[in-house]
């Protein structure tokens, strides 16, 4: 096929489509809570809406962005594997603060990407950072990660997201910005000098976060269990229902994104809790 065949064939094929599912807490125990939430129900709640009739499109992958198994348990691993081996689809999981990598890439396996990893999605290049620290709830980035994120954008011109657990610049919450990747704005920088990049993507705030910097967007997604309420002081429920995000990506480097959420919680939620 003529090059000009393959742009006219390019405008007429429909976008990949990402699910980003972030925050599950799930625990060993199946019926395991967290203020008041059973984790599970409300993840398989948020997965079957994600990959049911009412999604814009079938999905291509499923994007796990950290904070999976709240108890650190090889039960609760070997559960989302299951689930997510159902599905049928490519997943791709990064650790959060709440994970223990060496049981995320034990049960996992190759799904859970590395430090640095890249993958490719049709005419797209997915970045994977690994920002968390041991026993730290903030994330740091090493400046070994940071240069080879920097010669992957520069080695690959391809339209390009880029993941990782903790947010890279404030969120407006004074509670959740202590928690934040300790030298964001060095990812910033990277990003900055690289047209390619289109997003910027991250988990931990329980929260949708939408901020544009250039051409590009920097994008965080509500959990699939207890959401944060935005723009607070300190740590304080929202009653906003679990959900997840879409990214839809199309083959002229366009990217359209949305949140979608459950109509309802799936269970009362303590929406008065200073914390867990």
């Amino acid at each position: 096929m003529s090059a000009a065949g393959e742009a006219a064939e390019g405008k007429h094929r429909g976008p990949a489509r990402l699910v980003q599912i972030t925050d599950c807490h799930l625990f060993a125990e199946p019926d395991g809570k967290l203020l008041g939430l059973t984790t599970r129900q409300s993840f398989e709640a948020v997965l079957d809406l994600a990959l049911g009739g009412s999604a814009p499109c079938p999905a291509d992958a499923l994007i796990m962005t950290g904070d999976l198994v709240h108890d650190e348990t090889p039960e609760g691993y070997a559960y989302l594997r299951g689930v997510l081996e159902s599905t049928g689809l490519p997943y791709y999981c990064i650790p959060g603060n709440h994970d223990r990598r060496d049981l995320l890439e034990q049960w996992l396996g190759p799904a859970a990407v590395g430090r640095v990893a890249s993958r490719q999605l049709g005419p797209w290049n997915l970045i994977f950072l690994d920002s968390t620290r041991p026993g730290r709830e903030g994330g740091l980035l090493g400046r070994d990660q940071l240069d080879q994120a920097d010669r992957l954008l520069a080695e690959n011109p391809a339209p390009t997201v880029v993941f990782l657990h903790q947010h890279p610049i404030s969120v407006r919450s004074a509670w959740m910005d202590t928690m934040d990747v300790e030298n964001g704005h060095e990812l910033i920088a990277v990003c900055d000098r690289h047209p390619n990049v289109r997003a910027l993507v991250f988990g931990h705030i329980h929260q949708e976060f939408v901020a544009e910097r250039g051409g590009y967007r920097i994008l965080g997604a509500p959990s699939t269990c207890v959401q944060f309420l935005p723009e607070s002081t300190d740590f304080a429920v929202d009653t906003l229902t679990p959900g997840y995000r879409d990214l839809l990506l199309f083959p002229d480097g366009r990217l359209e994104t949305s949140v979608r959420r459950l109509a309802a919680y799936p269970e009362p939620l303590n929406t008065a809790a200073d914390g867990y």
